[in-house]
Order: structure tokens, then C-alpha cells, then sequence
């Protein structure tokens, strides 16, 4: 039974490894082009917004402050049968752009739910060739749009961003660093040619890629539609690209409470089903490390708390690594409450995914 659990143990401090090396080689991605003003293509920025009104002012300044020539630069904000004042924030920036359009959605496009149909009918109205989906939880970088139309080139259907948390307090600041890690692992995998998803709040689409796919209305529904749609582009031949690129990076607003977050890590587990076999491989590695590590302290204390001590050393170098590269100063409180929170974060997440209470998101239920 000891060798088994060190095994498995083994087994994910070895995907740790990978992890930090893979990044610390590869650094940040550069652009595959620089696109003068005038040879930029017309792009059309997607938003799903229900009952953002916290949020919504916010996500619309940065996406006016963009870098980009308004005149090629569309901003379509789909306003899903909101209830608070979304709609009226939302019309008072519309009133001040001529850019931005705001959009009611008031039915459902064929097999399209949630914000996947929110999406379905922005792009009915998008114009221009690429389509930029975020959310209206986000901040994004003024360059943001010309560094994700740079990165593409023939036969890419897909860029996506990389996209942090950023928020006050000790929830927050966990989020963060669990955003940043996991961002981290999806990089390398990627690099590695284990393709995973795109990230729905920071990605660009081809015009023509998104179309291929029928759009979301005839792409069968997932709580997840960011990868539905990853999925079905690259079942159609065309080559995907997640990177990381200080000018790509969009912020994120953190889950407020733990409810929030719990229901958000339903969502994600919900989706994840339909991942390809090697990352469920991987998920079974991660989740079984502490239940190895329990066995093992059971039978071999010593032995147990070496392996937990190399697994926290990684790992903190990791995010440290990762930080430093942000310009984010590390703290390392921060560092050595994530593991706890991981713990209590996991056993927390598989017990509300398993009880039988549907995911409740954006005040719908799935």
C-alpha cells in the first residue's frame, strides 16, 4: 500500500516539476506580428451581462480605453434579462459612444443556454472578421485586443488570454494565487501539445472558425461553453493558442463569498467531464495526493512529511516564480495559507459537486 501511495505522490511532484520548469523556460509568449494602425482588422468585443451592476461600469471603461481605432473596434454588450441596473449603466455609456451597442436578449437560440445563447446572439450582430470574448467581471489591459489579434496566424481559429484575480482580502488573495497556479499548469500543458480549453473571459475567435461550428446555437449546451466552443473549433481542423503576455493579462473580480466560489467550482467540475482522458489522469493525481499522503503518514511518518515538504517547496517556488515575472510582490503568508485553503477548498468542492442541489449560476439553475 506504501509504495502505491508514494507512487501517486511521485507522480505529482513530478507534474509540479514539469510545471515550473516548462515555465520558467518558456517565459512570457511573444506575438507572431506587429500590426500597424492602419492594417488592424475590424473586431467585435462580446459581453454576456446579467446582473452585473456592480461590475458592468467597470468592465465598459476599460474596454472604451482600448488601444484600438474606434472605428474598427465594436463593442456589443448582451444585456440577458437583468433585473438590477445593469440596463441603465450599461445605456448611459451607449449614449456616449457610438461604438458600443447594448443588446436584449429575450429568447433562446436553438440548443444555445445561459451565456453560450447570450453569445450566439451578439455574433448575429458582430461585425469584422474576429470576435473578442470577456466578461463583464473583467478589467481588461488597453492593449489587450491588438495582442490577441497579433497572435494569430493561418489555420489558428483560436487565441486565449491568460486572466488573474485581483481583490481585497484573504479570499481574494487566494483566489489569486489558485488562479495563477492553475493558469500556470494549462500554459504548460499546452506547451507541451496537451491541449485543455480557451479561457471564456479572455479569447479571441475568427470570424470564420466560429462560424464553422454553426455558432453556439447549434453546438449542444455545456455549463462551460468556453470549451464547447475550444472543442468544436478544433474538431474542425483549426489550431488553437492559450499564452501568457503582459499585455493580454485581464483582471479578474474574485468570488465574493464562499457560495459564489463554490458554485463557480461546480460549474467548472460540470464542464470538466467532457475534458480528453489525459487531463482526467491528471485531476485523479491531484486529487489523490492527500489521501496517499495520509496513508503513507499512517505507516511512515518521516517519509510522509518529506514528500509534503518537496510538494509545498515546489510549489511555493512556483508562484513565487510566477509573481516575481507579474511584478506582483509575493507574501509569503499568502503562500503557506494556499495550501491549507487548497485542502479545505477541495473537500468542500467535492462534497457540494456531489450532493444532489442543481448549480445554480447567474441565478439559473442547471
Amino acid at each position: 500500500m506504501i509504495f502505491f501511495a508514494a507512487g501517486l505522490m511521485t507522480l505529482f511532484i513530478c507534474i509540479q516539476l514539469m510545471n515550473l520548469v516548462v515555465a520558467i523556460s518558456a517565459g512570457f509568449d511573444q506575438p507572431s506580428q506587429v500590426i500597424p494602425d492602419d492594417a488592424l482588422p475590424e473586431i467585435s468585443v462580446l459581453v454576456a451581462a446579467r446582473n452585473e451592476e456592480k461590475n458592468i461600469a467597470t468592465c465598459i471603461k476599460h474596454l472604451v480605453a482600448l488601444n484600438y481605432p474606434k472605428h474598427k473596434l465594436h463593442i456589443l454588450i448582451g444585456n440577458d434579462q437583468s433585473n438590477d441596473n445593469t440596463e441603465k449603466i450599461i445605456n448611459e455609456f451607449v449614449n456616449k459612444h457610438h461604438n458600443i451597442k447594448q443588446i436584449h436578449i429575450t429568447n433562446e437560440l436553438g440548443k444555445a443556454r445561459g451565456k453560450a445563447n447570450v453569445l450566439a446572439q451578439l455574433a448575429h450582430v458582430a461585425k469584422g472578421d474576429y470576435y473578442l470574448i470577456t466578461d463583464a467581471d473583467i478589467q481588461v489591459s488597453d492593449l489587450w485586443a491588438r495582442t490577441l489579434i497579433s497572435f494569430f496566424k493561418p489555420n489558428v481559429g483560436i487565441v486565449s488570454g491568460t486572466t488573474l484575480v485581483i481583490g481585497k482580502g484573504f479570499l481574494a488573495n487566494m483566489q489569486h494565487l489558485d488562479w495563477l497556479y492553475f493558469m500556470g499548469l494549462l500554459l504548460s500543458f499546452n506547451r507541451l501539445r496537451m491541449p485543455s480549453t480557451a479561457v471564456g473571459n479572455n479569447m479571441a475567435i475568427t470570424k470564420d472558425a466560429y462560424l464553422s461550428t454553426g455558432g453556439y446555437e447549434n453546438i449542444n449546451f455545456s455549463v462551460t461553453e468556453d470549451y464547447k466552443l475550444f472543442e468544436q473549433v478544433r474538431k474542425r481542423g483549426y489550431q488553437t493558442i492559450n499564452m501568457i503576455n503582459p499585455e493580454s493579462i485581464n483582471i479578474s473580480a474574485p468570488a465574493g463569498d464562499i457560495n459564489t466560489l463554490l458554485n463557480q467550482r461546480k460549474r467548472w467540475l460540470s464542464g470538466a467531464k467532457e475534458l480528453p482522458y489525459y487531463w482526467w489522469i491528471i485531476f485523479a493525481i491531484y486529487g489523490s495526493f492527500w489521501m496517499a499522503l495520509i496513508i503513507c503518514l499512517f505507516i511512515n511518518t518521516q517519509f510522509a512529511m518529506v514528500f509534503l515538504a518537496i510538494k509545498l517547496l515546489i510549489q511555493i517556488v512556483t508562484i513565487y516564480w510566477q509573481q516575481k515575472q507579474l511584478a506582483i510582490q509575493p507574501n509569503l503568508l499568502n503562500l503557506l495559507c494556499y495550501e491549507v485553503y487548497t485542502l479545505g477548498l477541495t473537500l468542500l468542492t467535492l462534497f457540494y459537486f456531489f450532493i444532489p442541489k442543481k448549480l445554480n449560476w447567474k441565478n439559473r439553475y442547471y
